[in-house]
C-alpha cells in the first residue's frame, strides 16, 4: 500500500489541502500521514532554556491539537490516517519522514501569502528536490488544488 505524507500546519486555511490529501488517499487506496512541524530554531537565539523547553511543549501540544483535527476530518469522510507531530528543521524532519516511513507520495501546499517559509517558489523548489532525491511523486497544493 502506498503512503502519502502531507504536512500541514493546521487550522481553516489547511482544509482545503488536507480535503485533497484525504480524496487522493482515497482514490489511490494509500495510506495518508498528517505531519506537523514545528521549527523552534529561533527559540534558541531569545530564550532560555526553560522558556524554550516550556515553548517546545507548547508547540508540540498545539501541532498534536492540529492533526487531530485533521485526523477526525478524514474519519468524517470515511479514511483513517496516521500523524505526526515533529520539532525541528522542516526540509529535514520531512526527509526523515519520507525515508521512515516508506513515503511515495508528497501532497504538500503552499501558503497563501508570499512571506514565510511555505512560498509557492520555495515550496516548488523543496519539491522537486525532494522527488529527485527519494523517487517519489510530489503534488504541490495551493487552496486545495494540485499547481
Amino acid at each position: 500500500m502506498k503512503t502519502i505524507l502531507a504536512p500541514t500546519r493546521g487550522g481553516e486555511r489547511s482544509f482545503p489541502n488536507q480535503d485533497y490529501a484525504i480524496r487522493l488517499a482515497k482514490e489511490r487506496g494509500a495510506k495518508l500521514l498528517f505531519l506537523n512541524v514545528n521549527d523552534i530554531q529561533f527559540l534558541n537565539m531569545v530564550a532560555s532554556p526553560i522558556a524554550v523547553d516550556i515553548a517546545t511543549d507548547e508547540l508540540e501540544e498545539m501541532g498534536e491539537f492540529l492533526v487531530t483535527l485533521a485526523k477526525e476530518r478524514a474519519a468524517k469522510q470515511g479514511l483513517e490516517v496516521e500523524t505526526l507531530v515533529k520539532n525541528g528543521v522542516f526540509r529535514a524532519v520531512l526527509e526523515d519522514v519520507i525515508q521512515q516511513k516508506n513515503v511515495e507520495i508528497l501532497a504538500m501546499g503552499t501558503s497563501s501569502e508570499q512571506t514565510g517559509v511555505t512560498t509557492k517558489d520555495y515550496m516548488r523548489d523543496l519539491g522537486r528536490q525532494l522527488g529527485e532525491t527519494f523517487g517519489i511523486e510530489v503534488i504541490l497544493l495551493y487552496n486545495g488544488e494540485a499547481l
